[in-house]
């Protein structure tokens, strides 16, 4: 087999996977004042009523070809299978080719979504669950199997955006109009990109870094439900040695009253930019990028006296990118690059403040060979941290040292990718991580899968310095096991069975004596096992990606199941294309589940439609009703959800 020795780039038709997740509380990017990290309640053990997927989705899917002759459809786009993956393995790699659990979300899927924000892509996804304190802006968690919203890594275009303060990354400020596509990998990749990817890892991959050919310009109006209004500018330059990207977004919303109880708006505004230009010298190629969203948001959080209140904050997230990418034979690539990243939130109504600066350098060598392809990397990093929060202050700086390794290899039947890991946090001292996956190519189409694997997630800095912080906290712990097979269905059908066990040991958690004194220790642990099982057509006309989970989230000190944690879930979306109109449905159906200090959050299930037109050559419309049903219902306890909204897209290119 010939390995790829540069990054490549493709469009990436919708890949098909379903994924579990367990947590201990949900901790998400709390607004400041707000303590996250609490104790987590208890949740009887209790199956609640089976979820399926609605009669009339059923109906839908009975139109669709199924059979591996159909798809063979010889006027179909490239196949599924030539669909190109980089997050799996950290380098461009065949769909077919990839062992790892993955999810990607295309700029068709993208675009007829009409969605606000990376959250609302990623929420009709079975098993990728969201806890969302309200609408457009609010405080927003995703978990990711058996993993806190925190241990979730999330990647723009390669670059980590996870602060290193508590919470997760702030998926409601990445706008979807700068997305080419997305790719979600399950499971622990602390060899390849060290704390946070416990659960999984989402990389954002911007509409820069894998823009088509030719020149362009385009824009994009777009309206609706709740005062919201946005509107994008994008233009594209490609020439023979030089391409460039710029595109510029913002977008307001009204908001709605997001907490139960009272009747003010929560309005949120985003202005984002992203940009990016590769320079072709000789063999080499240089790259730089820049992605930057800043903006405002109301919430609900707390007065001087301490009382129910809407209250703002400014934001601002910031990735930038330089990097060359040099061939050293005809078996050897070479990759340097040099990142920076920038989280920031500050208070408008007090001093409070929280501040997250990273910079990394990395190098990575790739041998290609004929059985194998092993890549090695180092990566050197500095995190500085300042905040201030109801009068503790944090000032700290910790260095990071990590060197890598792995092998891609196959031989006949058998593939397996082999990778290691040495990581040094300044701050709790070495950590060696591995990971294995292997699978064997049973019969033509059928693919048997086995793998195992390690992952962590280092103490921040409100860990160990903040409100009851403790210095001598030790990473929390992660090992996967997991069996799958995968079946191929012709050229463009793929259905994937997984499999699989997660424990997570040392959960950091706050524990407070009756004066209120607390202090952040290692002492939770939990496990999650469970099935998955996911289907996905790409043809011409049809898109279909249909998933269902059933899990068992388990505190393994008490026996109780986890908080906002659905124990079954089936989604559905679907798609096609009538020459000049698309239309769509998505719908997603979720069980109970249970929330902080008992309260039972019921099952709910969500219906989407889409349709769009071509109403020139160069100009589309496309229209979006969510929550069809009207359905009330939480993913935070006493934060609502959006009622029934409408929501129209013009589209603009040339």
């Amino acid at each position: 087999m010939a390995w790829p020795t540069s990054p490549e780039t493709g469009l990436c038709s919708l890949d098909f996977a379903v994924e579990s997740s367990a947590i201990d509380g949900a901790r998400g990017r709390a607004p400041l004042g707000v303590l996250s990290n609490m104790k987590m309640f208890k949740l009887p053990r209790r199956n609640g009523a089976a979820v399926v997927v609605p009669a009339v989705c059923a109906a839908l899917l009975s139109v669709l070809p199924w059979s591996p002759a159909s798809a063979a459809d010889p006027d179909a786009p490239p196949t599924l299978l030539d669909t190109v993956v980089v997050t799996a393995t950290g380098q461009p790699t065949a769909l077919g080719d990839v062992l790892a659990p993955v999810q990607i979300i295309t700029r068709d899927q993208i675009e007829l979504a009409q969605a606000g924000d990376l959250a609302e892509l990623l929420r009709f996804f079975a098993g990728v669950e969201l806890g969302r304190n309200g609408g457009p802006g609010q405080v927003t968690s995703v978990f990711i199997r058996g993993g806190e919203s925190n241990h979730t890594l999330v990647l723009v275009d390669g670059v980590r955006v996870n602060p290193a303060t508590s919470g997760g990354a702030a998926l409601q400020n990445i706008a979807p109009e700068s997305i080419e596509r997305i790719e979600v990998v399950k499971g622990p990749r602390a060899t390849l990109y060290g704390s946070d990817a416990i659960g999984g890892v989402i990389n954002v991959i911007t509409r820069g870094s894998a823009a088509a050919d030719g020149s362009s310009v385009g824009g994009t109006l777009r309206g609706g439900s709740f005062g919201t209004i946005a509107g994008a500018a994008r233009g594209r330059y490609n020439g023979e040695r030089l391409s460039a990207t710029l595109q510029a977004e913002h977008e307001k919303v009204d908001g709605f009253p997001a907490l139960k109880g009272f009747d003010d708006d929560t309005g949120y505004q985003r202005d984002s930019v992203n940009a990016d230009a590769r320079y072709q010298l000789g063999a080499a190629t240089l790259g730089a990028r820049w992605w930057d969203a800043r903006g405002d948001v109301e919430y609900y959080g707390f007065d001087a006296d301490f009382n129910r209140a809407v209250v703002s904050q400014q934001y601002r997230n910031q990735t930038g990118a330089l990097d060359v990418t040099l061939p050293l034979g005809e078996r050897v690539s070479s990759t340097l690059q040099a990142t920076r990243t920038l989280d920031r939130i500050d208070q408008k109504q007090s001093d409070d403040r929280v501040e997250t600066r990273r910079h990394a350098l990395d190098a990575a060598l790739v041998y290609a060979l004929d059985a194998h392809r092993i890549s090695t990397g180092l990566n050197l990093a500095r995190e500085d941290v300042e905040a201030l929060n109801f009068g503790t202050a944090i000032d700290q700086r910790r260095d990071i040292v990590a060197l890598r390794a792995q092998d891609e290899w196959q031989a006949g039947r058998h593939r397996a990718v082999i990778g290691g890991s040495l990581t040094d946090y300044e701050g709790f001292g070495g950590r060696v991580d591995g990971s294995l996956d292997y699978g064997y190519d049973w019969r033509d189409g059928t693919r048997l899968l086995a793998s195992a694997g390690t992952g962590f997630r280092a103490p921040d800095a409100t860990d160990r310095f903040g409100f009851g912080g403790n210095p001598d906290l030790d990473p929390e712990k992660a090992r996967n096991y997991e069996l799958g097979v995968q079946q191929r269905l012709g050229a463009h059908q793929r259905a994937d069975l997984r499999v699989f066990r997660s424990d997570v040991d040392d959960l950091i958690n706050t524990l407070c004596d009756a004066d209120f004194n607390c202090t952040s220790v290692n002492v939770d642990r939990y496990r999650n096992t469970g099935v998955e099982l996911s289907y996905q057509l790409t043809l011409q006309q049809w898109s279909a990606y249909l998933s269902g989970i059933h899990q068992d989230p388990e505190d393994r000190a008490t026996g109780d199941t986890l908080l906002r944690r659905a124990r079954r879930s089936a989604a559905l979306k679907l798609s096609r294309r009538m020459g000049r109109y698309q239309a769509g449905v998505d719908v997603l159906a979720s069980g109970a589940r249970q929330d902080f200090g008992g309260v039972r959050l019921g099952g709910y299930t969500l219906l989407n439609l889409t349709a769009g037109a071509e109403l020139t050559r160069r100009c589309s419309l496309q229209l979006r009703v969510e929550n069809l049903f009207d359905k009330d219902y939480e993913t935070a306890d006493t934060y609502r959800q959006p009622e029934r909204s409408y929501y129209a897209t013009l589209r603009y290119a040339y």
